[in-house]
């Protein structure tokens, strides 16, 4: 660990220093405030040794100042030869993890150190498994790509970039036809495959990094088309249709065509509409949606507003 020792005083910065090195660890040194506040923004400390009794700014102020100057967490341990329960309650308060007492002892504190790198290395093991599931949270375990809430949060930043840049942002509202009959005469796990097929190949065919697909439930999906005017979207649409009649995924049940086909509803906003938020934007991509079914299903309708 990089291990930095906050102490007005030479001479314990040199003893604490050599006992981290005979630890195994790097020692940076302080000798207050200013030098502390430099040496965490040039390095990267994983662990503070400080002082409390110093000039100018003492140690429960200055690590009051490292917690609000830097979110990342780091152990902090005072070194004091006062030790009183009223110290080690403030020392706490302003936000230090642990204390020792001066003179130190090179036992005590590299089992201290040793703790106290275990303490971080589980923090860290944990704030990446947070991570992980906030991603998983976001991602559709059966297709693999954003479920509903993780559409909401990419719709939600292309909304706020196309508000911004007055541009055109448009929305694919994808239902594959008569998936009902297919999901009950060739069961559900054929049903799933069929899901998974559909989405690889929306997917795979969505060649713009901006561009994001989602399942929104059941067989319908959503792609989100930032900087897209609506002829756009026609072709991404009519592109997108291709490409999965290509698969040629069998389809008996179907009413209209041998292979699994899909319905496609459009809805755009620009600078000179006035959709008020992408909810509404949602709400016009499904009413051209029914509008697609009504008219044949295996095509794509664009939401009109009505004069």
């Amino acid at each position: 660990m990089n291990i930095l020792v906050v102490d007005d005083n030479k001479f314990i910065r040199e003893v604490v220093s050599a006992m981290i090195i005979d630890s195994g660890h790097i020692a940076v040194v302080a000798n207050g405030h200013v030098q502390a506040m430099a040496a965490l923004k040039k390095e990267n400390i994983d662990l503070v040794l400080m002082d409390i009794e110093m000039p100018e700014v003492d140690g429960f102020a200055l690590t009051k100042m490292m917690r609000k100057e830097y979110p990342k967490w780091f152990p902090i341990i005072f070194l004091s030869s006062n030790d009183s329960e009223e110290y080690l309650t403030q020392g706490i308060d302003a936000g230090a993890d642990d204390y020792l007492t001066k003179p130190i002892k090179q036992v005590i504190l590299s089992a201290k150190l040793r703790a106290m790198e275990r303490i971080t290395k589980m923090k860290g093991a944990l704030e990446r498994a947070n991570k992980q599931l906030e991603i998983l949270s976001s991602i559709d375990p059966l297709t693999q790509i954003l479920n509903r809430r993780g559409l909401e949060e990419v719709l939600a930043s292309a909304w706020k970039i196309n508000e911004r840049q007055q541009g055109e942002l448009s929305i694919l509202m994808i239902d594959i036809d008569f998936f009902k009959p297919y999901n009950d005469n060739y069961g559900h796990p054929q049903g799933d495959k069929c899901l998974v097929q559909v989405a690889n190949t929306l997917n795979e065919t969505l060649n713009r990094v901006t561009d994001s697909l989602a399942r929104y439930g059941g067989e319908e999906f959503i792609v989100v088309l930032p900087f897209t005017p609506v002829e756009g979207a026609r072709f991404k649409a009519k592109e997108l249709s291709l490409a999965l009649l290509s698969q040629k995924i069998k389809h008996e049940y179907s009413s209209i065509f041998p292979y699994v086909t899909v319905s496609i509803g459009i809805a755009t906003t620009n600078a000179a509409d006035h959709v008020a938020n992408a909810s509404e934007l949602i709400k016009q991509a499904d009413i051209a949606l029914y509008q697609a079914k009504d008219q044949g299903r295996n095509r794509s309708s664009v939401f009109q507003k009505s004069a």
